[in-house]
């Protein structure tokens, strides 16, 4: 079978996910805690990507994937900015907070478990307000601080603008996502596409950070 050139775009995305797991893999134990944590993401991200490809080749639906990786990319990216804005409210409710999102993930899950063929855009969709909402208490965090001189070395401002420019980007995908997969075949691949490519800057930032992080 012929793929398009959109296809194999799609199905290649992965690989700034496999380079940021090889430099995680090379530099782990060299990482702060905050940053093990991230390299913990991107090595469950490449094997939920694998499985991902593994299923779209045998023509089978990987839908089922995306709310378990929203729940664990949700989890420890909220881990991660309670340890460096040192929120005590952050850290108090952590947990709870994680809680109430795996529930609510799992609620819409079922809600929409009959539906192979949709996605649940309303945990992405919160998962974005939650995470630009970290994202900009920390850009807020460094401008009280006045920590503009050490940006080159924060490893976290950059995974923070590379989270930034992809959920801001990428809300009006998670928005209309499931009417862009009925309205036109075409279209899909054009939106997964971009998303893809989003994707990429996101972990080529993880991978910017796992590389130029220390344990201090």
């Amino acid at each position: 079978m012929e793929y398009t050139g959109e296809q194999l775009f799609i199905f290649f995305a992965f690989l700034p996910t496999l380079i940021a797991t090889v430099v995680g893999l090379v530099r782990y134990k060299f990482l702060s805690k905050s940053f093990q944590y991230l390299a913990q993401l991107v090595f469950f991200a490449l094997s939920i990507e694998i499985v991902s490809r593994v299923f779209w080749l045998y023509k089978i639906s990987n839908l089922f994937l995306w709310p378990l990786y929203i729940a664990v990319e949700f989890g420890m990216l909220v881990w991660i900015y309670s340890r460096e804005l040192d929120s005590q409210f952050l850290k108090r409710y952590r947990v709870y907070i994680i809680l109430f999102f795996c529930t609510y993930i799992a609620y819409r899950t079922l809600h929409t478990g009959s539906k192979i063929t949709q996605i649940d855009n309303g945990g992405r969709l919160l998962e974005s307000i939650v995470v630009l909402a970290l994202v900009l208490s920390y850009f807020g965090k460094l401008y009280r601080d006045q920590s503009f001189k050490t940006l080159k070395n924060n490893g976290l401002f950059g995974i923070s603008a590379g989270l930034f420019i992809f959920f801001s980007c990428n809300f009006l995908i998670f928005l209309f996502i499931n009417f862009m997969l009925q309205y036109s075949q075409k279209l899909n691949y054009q939106v997964w596409v971009i998303h893809g490519i989003l994707n990429g800057i996101l972990y080529l930032s993880y991978t910017f950070a796992l590389w130029n992080n220390r344990e201090s």
